[in-house]
C-alpha cells in the first residue's frame, strides 16, 4: 500500500524527483527482483480535432524519439540493474520477489519570460505545467518557483517535457511498494536526452531506502 508521496529537489541533470511509496524496503523482505515485460506502445488512432488524442498522438511520436526505442530502453535497465544490485538486491529471471517495470511520457510544459519596453528584454521563470496527456504525480495548475518581471510583460515559451517512473512490485501481493519518479525538459537532441538516462535512473533509485532489517 503506497503512503507517501515526496517532492524532491533537481540534481545535474535538471530534472525533478518524486517518490511514492513505503519509507524503506528491506532486504530480509526483498533479496531479487525481474522485469515486467515490455508492451509495445499502441499507437492512438483517435480524431486530430480530439485534444487529448491530439496529446496521446504526440507523445506516442515524441516517445519513441526519445525513450521508447531500443537504445534507451537498453540503457534504462542497465542503469536499474546496477542500481538495484548496489544496495544488495539480486537480478533473478524467476520467482523473484520484486518486478520492475518502468513507463516514460513526453508532453508539454510550459515557461513564462518576461520583457520590459525599457532595458529590451530579460528573462524570469515561473514553470506553470500544460499536460495534455497526464502521467506525472503532481497536475502542475499554476506557476511555481522565483519569478519576477517588474513592470515588463509576459510571453510564454512551450517546450518539451519528459517523465521516466520505475515501480517495484511485490510479486506475492501484486501491490507496488515504491515508485520513483524523474521529470524535466527535454533536449531537442534526442541523442542527449538518451545519454543522461543512466544518470536519471540513478537520481530517480538514490530516493529508494533500503535496510537490513
Amino acid at each position: 500500500m503506497l503512503i507517501i508521496i515526496t517532492a524532491l529537489s533537481a540534481c545535474g541533470t535538471g530534472y525533478r524527483y518524486y517518490t511514492a511509496g513505503n519509507d524503506e524496503i528491506s532486504l530480509r523482505q526483498y533479496k531479487s527482483f525481474t522485469f515486467a515485460p515490455t508492451l509495445k506502445q499502441r499507437k492512438p488512432d483517435g480524431p486530430l480535432n480530439d485534444k487529448r488524442d491530439l496529446g496521446a498522438r504526440l507523445n506516442y511520436v515524441n516517445n519513441n524519439r526519445y525513450y521508447n526505442n531500443p537504445q534507451a530502453m537498453q540503457k534504462i535497465k542497465e542503469a536499474t540493474i546496477s542500481s538495484l544490485q548496489s544496495k544488495g538486491l539480486s537480478l533473478q529471471e524467476g520467482n523473484a520477489d520484486l518486478t520492475v517495470r518502468y513507463a516514460t511520457l513526453v508532453d508539454r510544459g510550459t515557461r513564462t519570460n518576461y520583457y520590459t519596453p525599457y532595458y529590451g528584454g530579460f528573462y524570469g521563470w515561473g514553470l506553470g505545467w500544460g499536460w495534455g496527456y497526464r502521467f506525472n504525480p503532481y497536475f502542475y495548475g499554476g506557476g511555481w518557483g522565483p519569478g519576477w518581471g517588474g513592470y515588463g510583460y509576459p510571453t510564454q515559451q512551450h517546450f518539451k517535457e519528459g517523465v521516466l517512473s520505475i515501480e517495484l512490485i511485490d510479486n506475492r501481493t501484486k501491490e507496488p511498494v515504491w515508485i520513483g519518479y524523474g521529470s524535466g525538459e527535454l533536449s531537442r537532441d534526442p541523442q542527449k536526452v538518451i545519454a543522461q538516462l543512466p544518470k536519471i535512473v540513478e537520481d530517480i533509485f538514490k530516493r529508494l531506502p533500503v535496510t537490513n532489517n
